[in-house]
């Protein structure tokens, strides 16, 4: 392997040598009214530093381009008489790939004062107007730098104050000692299911993202308070955007690494049409080494998927914009229990296992401007989750029998239509209604007391989710914003409702001072599959209870301060407290909640569950932020916080979730070798408190046959502190029509082993530790041409 990564650096180092000098590229993009969104013409976009200074006037459809523009890093202003100048500085520009940049310029609500005010340089500031607190963008050049990340949104949020993972296996978040479950993926404006390989129905996470990153367009995410526009979330929200093809000619990029071989197009349909396609599909790269003969250390255990994601665009004169979508992907693995090794996060030496999962999701929406300040926009989709596969168990001998048997299928249709109306510079105003309509097929089997199987789970039929928003920004002078709103869910399988007020501001105490406060009442159904859950009691009782539950709900209070030290320096606290209260938790008293369950591949199979439980979280955040400058950044987040819950036993415990505390330094820099070659270098350190558990009762365990816990101290105990090193050397070349990069990414570069869990081996009679991943080498090389 470092004799191969070393091969490709000094390939690519001579590439350089023998490439052109003073390669240049080209910005495209659009410059949009921030709050109506309608296409501003007449903006000047300058690239700042150039000489002579190349620059572009937006046209009549908000569209402007700039050529011939020196590649590497750029600094982009944007001004307006009557909207405040924005500024985009260090954006990545390549020979082989044009720079897309959309611009959101906000009316100054003083126009007299608009000439005075200085560009903002607000890089975290968030895409959806209505975020008043605990939000804020990520852009794929971010996802692109960072180390540990994968290309993944998920593992890249992590970065994040407030925000850790659950495993290294797996990129679930649990954010301010929430349960993953908590999180509301949207892509396009509608909900979709988890976008990842290997997921199961309900759960938000998985081991590998089916999203491309090639494909998103900058995005937001959200941790607490989020606007009245998301709903059916208790923790955070990812509110993904599909970027749009070139308009203007036609791009093509390949890339191969750990998580897949891929390729990407983009373009017009024809020449000097206006219709726009982009695509990429992507295959297992393990599953092709291994066909090739090369294995990288899975063994037989090979992860096969492909997937695939695609936008079109079809923008009419009169008729508004017409769009296509999709994100798709399929997977499979087989475990064999003579192949694994002891100790595997995925897999043991005493069972066999088979796992296939689908995920998929198109739809189209349609874009439409009734008046430049009038805005109606109707989205429509379909989307699929579902999972199948068994457990065998083998005996001493290497025997196997069918120990469990799951089918989990959940179909969606979806809708969404809003308008958004900026009445004036003061005052925007949006309103939508959403329906979700679900179709369920949900199967599993439990070899029972040796001898039998009983069914937990068995149901096909359909439900609905109706929800409806109401949102006002006021913005009374040019330092106060107030976003107030309204939520409403109702569920049609059982006639649950849940009414929502929302409320956040933002004052803007000094020029780079800003006090921001959030509050409102968020919901969220229980995992689709706990509804149908079936249990048998001791006395032979089957019941089936849970499909009368109710939301989960919370209220979410959050105060922050943002300090803007300087162009390039930010730093950003927050303190917050959320209580949770009507929680499913079991109808005896018991240990059990709701709240500690969604960081795995199944849930608890409780079938008689009540909306009696409590919890809540409370904590405080620090984040020091350098964005990129003169080729150095850095990220330093901490996060102090307690998280708690009540069973029915009314006892309060702590939940899984409860770390205490998560400490991230991310740190990166940039290394000019020549004109057109780039040197950079990534690095992140984690420090957080280690994971919650419940002691085994060895001598119960070793007397039952199987592990005994000792529920009356559920996630009372905790393993040492979780740590891991990340770093990534990256280096990237420009020639005259395409670039070339590699990159190699290390987790865990100590290789230090932090546990994942400990469990009962009847085997060996005894508790065995199974860590989380250790030193992870991750490759990626690309090509934009």
């Amino acid at each position: 392997m470092k004799k191969c990564i070393l091969l490709l650096f000094i390939f690519l180092h001579c590439a350089d040598l023998f490439s052109q000098t003073g390669n240049t590229g080209s910005i495209r993009g659009l410059v949009l009214d921030k709050q109506s969104q309608f296409p501003i013409y007449g903006a000047t976009v300058t690239v700042v530093g150039t000489t002579p200074v190349l620059g572009a006037m937006s046209d009549e459809n908000g569209r402007f381009r700039i050529e011939n523009v020196p590649v590497g890093r750029i600094n982009v202003e944007v001004k307006l008489t009557g909207y405040d100048p924005s500024f985009y500085s260090n954006l990545l520009l390549n020979s082989g790939k044009d720079l897309e940049l959309n611009v959101f310029l906000t009316e100054s609500v003083n126009q007299l004062a608009a000439v005075e005010i200085v560009g903002n340089d607000n890089k975290a500031e968030t895409i959806n107007k209505m975020a008043s607190v605990s939000s804020r963008s990520f852009s794929i050049d971010e996802a692109m730098r960072y180390s540990g990340t994968l290309q993944d949104p998920a593992r890249m949020a992590q970065n994040y104050a407030g925000v850790s993972n659950a495993s290294d296996d797996r990129n679930d978040i649990i954010i301010r000692g929430n349960s993953p479950t908590g999180v509301l993926w949207r892509m396009e404006g509608i909900d979709i299911p988890s976008p990842n390989h290997f997921a199961t129905v309900g759960t938000t996470g998985g081991p590998i993202s089916i999203l491309n990153i090639n494909n998103l367009a900058n995005s937001d995410f959200a941790t607490s308070a989020f606007s009245a526009d998301y709903g059916n979330a208790l923790s955070g929200v990812f509110d993904l955007r599909l970027r749009s093809g070139n308009q203007d000619k036609r791009e093509y990029m390949a890339q191969m690494g750990f998580n897949g071989l891929e390729f990407g197009a983009e373009g017009p349909f024809k020449k000097g049409g206006s219709a726009t396609y982009v695509v990429n599909g992507r295959y297992s790269f393990l599953d092709i080494a291994n066909s090739l003969g090369v294995n990288f250390g899975t063994g037989n255990a090979i992860p096969e998927y492909q997937d695939l994601t695609f936008k079109v665009d079809l923008p009419t004169k009169k008729a508004g914009k017409f769009s296509f979508f999709g994100m798709g992907g399929s997977s499979f693995i087989d475990f064999r229990g003579e192949d694994s090794e002891e100790n595997n996060l995925y897999s043991n030496n005493r069972e066999n296992q088979q796992f296939t999962s689908t995920t998929g999701v198109v739809g189209m929406s349609h874009t439409f401007f009734f008046n430049e300040k009038t805005q109606g926009k109707a989205v429509f989709g379909v989307s699929t989750g579902g999972t199948e596969g068994f457990t065998d168990t083998l005996d001493v001998n290497g025997n196997a029998y069918r120990y469990f048997g799951i089918y989990q299928r959940q179909n969606k249709m979806s809708g969404h239509y809003y308008l958004n109306s900026k009445r004036n510079a003061r005052n925007t105003i949006k309103g939508g209604v959403m329906y979700d309509h679900f179709f369920f097929d949900i199967e599993d089997s439990l070899l029972y007391a040796g001898n039998r199987y009983f069914k937990q789970s068995d149901f096909e039929g359909d439900a609905g989710l109706l929800q409806g928003y109401l949102l006002w920004q006021n913005r009374p002078a040019d330092k106060v914003t107030i976003n107030s709103g309204i939520h409403l869910q109702h569920f049609l399988l059982n006639n649950s409702t849940s009414v929502e007020p929302r409320v956040g501001a933002r004052y803007a105490v000094k020029p780079g001072h800003s006090l921001n406060v959030g509050f409102g009442l968020h919901s969220q159904l229980q995992p689709i599959p706990t509804y149908f859950s079936r249990e048998e009691l001791n006395d032979g009782t089957v019941v089936a209870n849970n499909k009368s539950l109710d939301f989960n709900r919370s209220a979410h209070a959050v105060i922050g301060y943002d300090i803007q030290l300087s162009e390039f320096l930010r730093v950003k606290s927050e303190v917050y407290y959320q209580y949770l209260y009507g929680i499913a938790v079991d109808r005896q008293p018991s240990d059990f909640s709701m709240l500690n369950t969604g960081a795995d591949f199944t849930f608890p199979n409780n079938a008689n569950l009540v909306n009696d439980g409590t919890g809540y979280n409370y904590g405080v955040e620090l984040t020091v932020e350098r964005f990129l400058d003169k080729g150095f950044y850095f990220l330093l987040t901490t996060s102090v916080f307690q998280s708690k819950y009540e069973g029915s036993d009314g006892v309060e415990r702590n939940t899984a979730f409860n770390g205490n505390y998560v400490v991230n330094l991310l740190a990166g820099k940039e290394f000019k070798i020549t004109d057109n070659s780039v040197l950079t270098l990534d690095t992140k350190l984690t420090y957080a408190g280690g994971r919650r558990f419940t002691p085994i009762d060895l001598e119960a365990s070793r007397a039952a046959g199987e592990q005994v816990l000792i529920s009356d101290q559920a996630f009372q105990e905790q393993y040492p502190a979780y740590a891991r090193w990340d770093f990534k050397v990256g280096y990237r070349v420009n020639h005259k029509k395409f670039a070339q990069s590699f990159a190699f990414d290390v987790r865990n570069v100590t290789n230090r082993q932090n546990i994942f869990l400990e469990s009962y081996n009847n085997r060996t009679r005894d508790i065995e530790t199974t860590y989380q991943i250790g030193l992870f080498p991750v490759f990626l090389y690309t090509v934009y041409f």
